[in-house]
């Protein structure tokens, strides 16, 4: 203290030049107090941004856990929905080859039907023809049965006729002859009296 007391004695005009090293200083302490605080504040900011970051990277990360599990589940769900899809494909294409032969046996039995409706028609034709055919051949027939009838009837009532001419005739040529007999009978009866009178 002696020696800067003296120093100063010595050295007159230095209190401004120390004075202003002090101002100096203390603005100098001041703006390094001043760049601590700001350094502070940086720090903690840099400490706020970093934990949000970390906060927002754990975040992050758990949003990015939920998407993959999502994703799994949405993989999952499309592999089951492709399986179910699969299998209807499947189903559509039996059931479209399963309609394919249905309408197949349709249109084959429909066929058949109409060949069996034809043949049906034409077999009844057939027998209406045959039936006419027969009724005709019938009625001529019978014609010609009665006809036949007809003419025996005729024959047989005209050698009825005949017969009985000539049973006539026979019977009157007998009575003829008997009574010839008779009278020639008679006249050699009457010759034999005669002769027996004689």
């Amino acid at each position: 203290m002696f020696i800067s007391n003296h120093l100063l004695k010595k050295a007159p005009g230095q209190d401004e030049r120390i004075g202003e090293l002090r101002e100096t200083h203390r603005l100098e302490s001041r703006s390094q107090l001043d760049l601590i605080d700001q350094l502070r504040r940086q720090m903690d900011e840099a400490e706020a941004l970093a934990k949000a970051n970390q906060d927002s990277t754990a975040h992050n990360e758990a949003e990015i856990t939920r998407l993959k599990s999502e994703a799994e589940k949405l993989h999952t769900e499309t592999e089951r929905v492709k399986g179910i899809a699969k299998d209807e494909e499947e189903k559509r294409t039996k059931a479209v080859s399963l309609l394919k032969t249905v309408r197949q046996k349709l249109v084959k039995a429909e066929r058949e039907r109409d060949d069996a409706a034809k043949e049906v028609a034409v077999l009844k034709e057939k027998d209406k023809v045959e039936r006419e055919k027969e009724k005709s051949d019938r009625t001529r027939t019978q014609g010609e049965v009665d006809k036949v009838k007809a003419d025996k009837e005729a024959a047989i009532a005209n050698i009825r006729a005949q017969s009985e001419r000539e049973i006539a005739s026979l019977k009157e040529k007998h009575e003829k002859e008997a009574a010839v007999v008779k009278r020639q009978s008679n006249l050699e009866l009457i010759a034999m009296k005669v002769a027996t009178i004689w």
